[in-house]
């Protein structure tokens, strides 16, 4: 069972926004689409924003969607502008949707604009999938790119061409109706028996994994590849003719150094510059070799090479590829700064921070591994080890750091595994303050990989900036299939305020199968967040065994405003000594079902039902539960909180910050509720430690409630007091204590002496 805030469904409007042609927005990857104005911290909410439909796919979305605004589309049976997202799947399929309206077939599933098979996908197998989670097949895993005419999209796909063999190719699609505007062109070259390994050289079309992004500048098209055992290569392409210009292997004399960056595109500059970071590998570089395994490269097309500009390579690249912890596991953020910068981290939880005229090289430590880059501007474990499974695991840094110059600050966000999110303030052209970063609320369960992140705001605008995390809510998704997956909603001024999550209402709003290193997608006022499939049961595939069942249906979730967005008042947030907990009991609950009343999807809102139980006493938190629900486990929880009378005097009452948490992961941000002086219930006074009059009021929750797999919720809380200024703005004076909790290990406390004079 979970507990959910009221949600009201109405129908939404069409909302203009930016393109979004490459993967993480920008050819910097940066992360970050400025602007978005209708979605904001005050729409973001659980009663304004929620799923709208899934989007139909033929097979897990690997990629990153792709969002054109007024598309013109002449295709088969559809003409007209629209809004377009665009989603590319592992059987090699390319759809094209209206992104502004749910149009079912007759199957019951959205219907396309158009939509593309590119030709039979490469079969899944252990050689390339040790755990089997993504079988049964590949075929489009890297996400796509738009010409800068909006004109055409460009793709590569695994093909499987039977007796001829594996093959990837490049596909032109004319974005209007998915005819090709040039013939597909092969990528490297084919494998001659695609039953056996096979090795090419430099380029193994059998094992080689095409995840990182394609990028598109200047004219041409970067392909990077990566893959266990295999040379890291890159081929360059022209856009206009797909003639190939160009081929780099990172390691042409050595071993691994795959470019995969868990799905991030190469980076490039207004110079031609193309910044990359490749995986565990052979290094030589500094001694006049071409190997550049574990590096942050530099690269520019000349002529008919690539050449090598600058590099930067951790003085511990050794320990590194001894513990398979790539530095290449993420990509690199340009930095939109003054003098350039670039930043990025891999699996040892480690940040850099780069100049880009003066990346540093290599610099050899006799204190290596434990030894510092002298030649890099900053370097800082992000992300401690963590020990669960009986084995120490690195704070592996996955989907890249995103960036955002806020109202107040620049800040660069990162999510290790085995951690929370984590908000840095960027000022005079460092990290500041890395001991003690904003953290979210919400950490995932052990495992892999962490938060995949991207920021949407209206500019620098206050309010308007949201941290959205992709993250995994029930298990290891590296080592597992069939994990489920959490969308968050953080207001990107402070990542500890959770706004909105996909679990607050999950029976309708559940993301569904967990999608590694895919970011979400904001554009148009809405959020488009790729899945593995709507369902599959969570089990590990070790050794030679592999599913034989799949999820019935793939897709990407569509997120929305459920109605016209509300001018909301600002709000201004400070601690202070206005109000403060006093005490917390729990006690059997007897609640009168009949007072629940109906809502959306087969919902019963019990919160009036709640305050009947506890006598009066209005809640803390929603309380929505479904309607079949028989509440095993949930107990009533009675909240004493100590009022200052000089404040209550001009408040216009007291609110809550609640949220539910299970396995110690918070899961469904803020459901707490706010309530009117008029409506306080008063069980006594006191006096303050400080000597200041004080009103006793008493609220009730709940807590423990069975959540169908072995665990209980806990329920976390924290209360204000509220105070409506002549500015039009909401001053909310919280309690200066850290958040309450209440749990099955802990039913009550008493802070008596802690805030009131005997």
């Amino acid at each position: 069972m979970q507990i959910f805030a009221v949600v009201l469904v109405v129908l939404g409007c069409a909302l203009a926004g930016a393109d979004v042609r490459t993967q993480h927005y920008d050819n910097a990857r940066t992360g970050a689409t400025l602007t978005e104005t209708a979605l904001t911290a005050a729409t973001v909410i659980p009663g304004k924003f929620g799923k709208k439909w899934t989007l139909y796919a033929d097979g897990q979305v690997v990629a990153q969607p792709l969002y054109v605004e007024r598309l013109a589309i002449d295709a088969p049976g559809v003409q007209g502008t629209f809004n377009a997202v665009i989603v590319a799947t592992m059987h090699n399929t390319v759809y094209v949707y209206d992104a502004d309206a749910e149009k079912r077939g007759a199957d019951g599933r959205t219907a396309p604009l158009w939509a593309k098979w590119l030709g039979e996908p490469r079969p899944g197998t252990k050689q390339i999938d040790m755990w089997s989670t993504n079988d049964p097949e590949w075929g489009i895993l890297s996400t796509p790119v738009v010409s800068e005419d909006r004109k055409t999209l460009y793709a590569v796909a695994w093909h499987n061409d039977g007796a001829a063999g594996l093959q990837y190719r490049l596909h032109a699609l004319a974005l209007q109706d998915g005819a090709d505007v040039v013939a597909p062109v092969a990528v490297g070259p084919a494998s001659t028996d695609a039953s056996q390994p096979c090795n090419q050289g430099p380029f193994n079309p059998c094992k080689h994994k095409q995840r990182a992004a394609l990028l598109l500048h200047q004219g041409l098209i970067y392909i990077a590849f990566g893959g266990d055992g295999n040379k890291g290569a890159m081929f360059v392409f022209d856009a206009a003719t797909l003639a190939q210009r160009a081929f780099w292997s990172s390691t042409p004399t050595g071993t691994d150094g795959g470019i995969w960056q868990s799905g991030q595109g190469p980076a490039a500059d207004e110079e031609g510059h193309v910044y990359l970071m490749t995986g565990n590998g052979a290094f030589n570089g500094n001694t006049g070799g071409q190997n550049f395994g574990n590096s942050f490269v530099k690269l520019k097309v000349e002529g008919a090479a690539v050449t090598v500009k600058d590099y930067f390579t951790p003085c511990n690249f050794q320990f590194l590829n001894d513990k398979d912890l790539d530095l290449g596991s993420s990509g690199p953020v340009l930095l939109p700064t003054n003098p350039p910068l670039v930043t990025g981290g891999g699996k040892e939880g480690v940040l850099y921070l780069l100049s880009r005229a003066q990346l540093g090289k290599y610099a050899a430590s006799p204190e290596a591994p434990a030894c510092k880059n002298a030649n890099a501007l900053q370097e800082f474990r992000a992300f401690e080890t963590h020990v669960h499974g009986g084995a120490e695991h690195y704070g592996n840094i996955h989907g890249s750091p995103v960036y955002w110059k806020g109202p107040d600050a620049e800040r660069i966000y990162a999510w290790g595994e085995n951690s929370t999110l984590n908000a840095y303030v960027f000022k005079q052209g460092r990290y500041q303050d890395v001991a003690n970063p904003r953290k979210s609320a919400y950490r995932p369960p052990a495992g892999m990989p962490g938060g995949m992140l991207s920021i949407s705001a209206n500019g620098n605008k206050a309010g308007s900036g949201i941290l959205w995390a992709a993250v995994p809510l029930d298990g290891d998704a590296n080592t597992n299939r069939g994990v489920k997956g959490i969308l968050l909603a953080l207001d990107a001024q402070d990542v500890s305020r959770t706004l909105w999550t996909s679990e607050q209402f999950a029976e309708r709003d559940r993301l569904g199968l967990f999608a590694n290193f895919v970011p979400p997608v904001v554009a148009g006022g809405k959020v488009f967040m790729a899945t593995y499939g709507d369902d599959d049961v969570r089990r590990k595939y070790d050794g030679a065994n592999r599913p034989a069942q799949f999820p019935a249906r793939y897709g990407v979730a569509v997120y929305g405003l459920l109605g016209p967005p509300m001018t909301m008042p600002a709000v201004v947030n400070k601690n202070s000594g206005d109000v403060a907990v006093v005490r917390a009991t729990t006690e059997p609950l007897a609640l009168d079902r009949t007072r629940c009343a109906e809502v959306e999807g087969g919902m019963n809102d019990c919160t009036a039902a709640l305050q009947d139980a506890a006598g009066g006493a209005p809640s803390l938190h929603s309380f929505v539960v479904s309607a079949a629900n028989e509440l095993a486990g949930c107990v009533l929880v009675r909240v004493t909180v100590a009022s200052k009378d000089a404040g209550l005097n001009a408040a216009s009452g007291v609110g809550f910050w609640a949220a539910n948490a299970a396995g110690g992961n918070q899961a469904a941000g803020n459901t707490g509720l706010f309530v009117g002086k008029a409506r306080l219930k008063t069980v006594g006074t006191g006096t303050l430690l400080n000597g200041s009059g004080a009103t006793l009021h008493e609220f009730a929750g709940v807590v423990n409630c069975a959540t169908g797999d072995g665990e209980s919720l806990s329920l976390l809380f924290k209360p204000y007091m509220e105070f409506l200024g002549a500015d039009g703005k909401r001053y909310r004076n919280w309690d200066m204590g850290a958040n309450y909790r209440l749990a099955a290990d802990v039913t009550e406390f008493d802070r008596r002496g802690d805030v009131l004079r005997p």
